[in-house]
Order: C-alpha cells, then structure tokens, then sequence
C-alpha cells in the first residue's frame, strides 16, 4: 500500500497538480528572499532574482500600499508582473518581495 499524499496545489507554470508523500510534504524548504525596487514608472516589471524557484511575491507601491498584478513565472530565475486597473495598465513604481 502506497503512503497517504497531501494536495498542495497547482503549478501556475503548467498547471500540473502536484502530490507529495507524508516525508516530501514535511521536509523544510531551502529559502531565499529577493527584493526588487521598481525606480522607474511603468506597468510591467521584469524581475530577475535568481532563487531557483517560483518564489511568492507581495507588491507595494512607493506608498508602502500592496498592489496586486498577473505574475507570470518566466523561468525559476525571472518572473514578470503586469498592472491593470478597471481594464487599463497601471504604471507606477513600487518594490516587490519575493520569497
């Protein structure tokens, strides 16, 4: 008989679902932070923070406000994030945490 597996969710890359065993799903993840500081306006960010993975990430403007935007994982390194409001790009400057 084969050990119980927990969901943990879908890859937003392939959309694949992804099961762990017991032992995957306790084991501590190797980290990493990265925070990228937008200085110039505009509403689609590149990021390029080489964590090898496909870090989750939180946006603020220069207010310090969180904003929200469509990320799209490039590859583990390098992820872009679009801003729209009521349809129409937003572009302002901001930091994004990824971790």
């Amino acid at each position: 008989m084969s050990p119980l597996k927990k969901y943990i969710g879908k890859n937003v890359v392939d959309n694949k679902t992804r099961f762990l065993s017991e032992a995957e799903f306790t084991k501590p993840v190797k980290g990493g932070t990265f925070t990228h500081t937008q200085s110039s306006t505009s509403n689609t960010w590149t990021i390029n923070h080489n964590l090898a993975k496909f870090p989750s990430v939180t946006v603020v403007d220069s207010g310090e406000t969180v904003v929200i935007g469509t990320i799209v994982y490039n590859s583990k390194n390098q992820l872009t994030i679009t801003f729209f409001s009521e349809g129409s790009p937003t572009a302002f400057q901001g930091k994004a945490y990824l971790n």
